[in-house]
């Protein structure tokens, strides 16, 4: 297997789709992932469940993973945070990888810690400490406390590559965080799982790329229609996730006000099998924005050169 490591080095900054669906498992998307390579620098943006898998499958640098930057503590963001640290070690990563995260992440990163214990001292067992360095396999957390809640703050400076943090509204999920990026005066927003609010217009403004979670209201409520009889705890939940996410309209709205150059939609849900239900899912959105749109997919690649 050979790995793309050029794209360390070709002075672009590239941004993969490792997963770009929502919990709601499908055939066509697996959850939140993004990962991001630039100079050097390569980081993971949340690790959902089966999406370290694509990374591998693209063949990306994994063993100079140094970071991963999680949004907040649901399971379809943290899912292969375990997977992300064991296997990109026992690929031939020589140093820890740096977990940031909210106020939380350093629980989370000791229960997977905790959980790989004993497959971790099986490993270095079998292979020998100069294989598997033992303390490359043990992640390091890093709290992210954001002073005022207005401002964003800077997490990560290595290489030109610039992470900010800010916070994001995913009520009753506190805190919840969107990041920033910036490299050689290119920007990116991952606004994480979070409704429309000024500060996020603020803290996207004039980004080359948005990326932005959306969920169909309009495909939602058709399916809690069509289940609120036989199953009415799906019917509660599909109801009840609607009031911290944004939809597509809202996504779009956020990118006009912050005059971003091209909207790309991430952690889509429903599933969208079909041509004709994407259209629903993107119905009413050029009318908001006029700039680029993009429906994420898995495993899709988008790169930007500096200028």
């Amino acid at each position: 297997m050979i790995s793309q490591d050029n794209l360390l080095k070709d002075g672009k900054l590239h941004i993969f789709l490792l997963g770009s669906g929502g919990p709601i498992n499908n055939e066509k998307r697996v959850t939140s992932s993004i990962a991001l390579i630039a100079n050097g620098e390569f980081v993971l943006f949340d690790v959902g469940p089966g999406t370290y898998r694509n990374a591998d499958l693209m063949r990306l640098p994994v063993t100079q993973l140094s970071a991963i930057f999680l949004t907040h503590f649901h399971s379809d963001h943290i899912g292969d945070l375990g997977e992300a640290n064991m296997m990109s070690w026992a690929s031939g990563r020589s140093k820890p990888i740096e977990v940031y995260g909210p106020e939380g992440v350093e629980k989370v990163v000791d229960g997977f810690k905790m959980a790989y214990e004993f497959d971790t001292g099986y490993r270095i067992a079998h292979h020998g400490k100069e294989i598997v360095p033992p303390e490359a396999g043990i992640p390091i957390s890093k709290t992210i406390i954001i002073q005022n809640s207005s401002d964003r703050e800077l997490c990560y400076n290595r290489n030109e590559v610039k992470i900010f943090a800010f916070q994001v509204d995913h009520t009753p999920v506190n805190p919840a965080l969107g990041y920033r990026i910036e490299y050689k005066g290119l920007s990116v927003i991952l606004t994480g799982d979070t409704i429309k609010t000024e500060n996020l217009v603020k803290h996207s403004n004039n980004a080359d790329i948005l990326l932005s979670e959306a969920i169909s209201f309009e495909l939602l409520n058709n399916l809690v229609a069509a289940v609120k009889k036989i199953n009415p705890r799906t019917a509660k939940i599909l109801t009840d996730i609607q009031s911290y996410h944004m939809n597509p309209i809202s996504a779009a709205k956020l990118a006009k006000e912050a005059k971003v150059k091209k909207l790309v939609f991430i952690h889509i849900t429903p599933p969208l099998q079909t041509k004709n239900l994407e259209n629903i899912y993107l119905k009413g959105v050029t009318d908001e924005f006029d700039g680029e749109v993009i429906l994420g997919e898995d495993r899709m690649e988008i790169s930007l050169e500096p200028n």
